[in-house]
């Protein structure tokens, strides 16, 4: 690998793992070359990037470097984070996750006789989201829908698979069919 993509290379790696603005400097002395080729080096590649019109940007900052998105590429970003899967989750939705998550797979009719009350909209707005899935159908008269997590639940919650989740406990004096997380 010649020196000016070891150097890019390296750049690309720093900054990534870093998340934050890294000085020239320090990227140099990573680099193990002199600041002013480091700089010389590093705006060639910053130019070559844009002309490119590459997702990924490196931004100087005064004497720093930063990794960061394309602003011709905005658009996606924001489909990729849209407001209906950042918005925050109401009481009613989160019982019926929760229910899904550590009952899966479920039916509507298994959630509303947990909950006690009719689960439409709830099973409806988490279908929307794309928390949760439908995983088949019950193999009982009528074949009502299974219902499980997908794996936006998982990222939302930061969790890798559903062990992850915190364990049950059903206390003494609660009342049959009550669960306590």
């Amino acid at each position: 690998m010649d020196k000016r993509k070891e150097i890019e290379a390296i750049t690309e790696s720093v900054l990534f793992v870093s998340g934050e603005s890294v000085s020239c400097a320090n990227i140099a002395a990573i680099c193990d070359v002199d600041l002013d080729e480091y700089v010389s080096v590093i705006e060639d590649v910053i130019r070559e990037r844009e002309e490119k019109g590459s997702g990924i940007l490196i931004r100087k900052f005064d004497d720093k470097l930063k990794l960061s998105t394309n602003p011709e590429y905005s658009a996606y970003i924001r489909r990729l984070f849209a407001p209906e899967i950042r918005e925050k989750l109401s009481n009613a939705v989160l019982e019926t996750l929760a229910i899904v998550a550590y009952r899966q797979p479920v039916t509507r009719a298994e959630i509303e006789s947990i909950r006690g009350v009719r689960c439409d909209y709830t099973i409806s707005s988490l279908l929307e989201k794309g928390m949760i899935e439908e995983k088949g159908r019950k193999d009982v008269v009528g074949r009502p829908r299974l219902f499980g997590t997908s794996d936006l639940f998982l990222e939302h919650f930061g969790i890798s698979d559903l062990t992850e989740l915190p364990e049950i406990v059903i206390e003494e004096d609660t009342p049959e069919g009550e669960i306590e997380a």
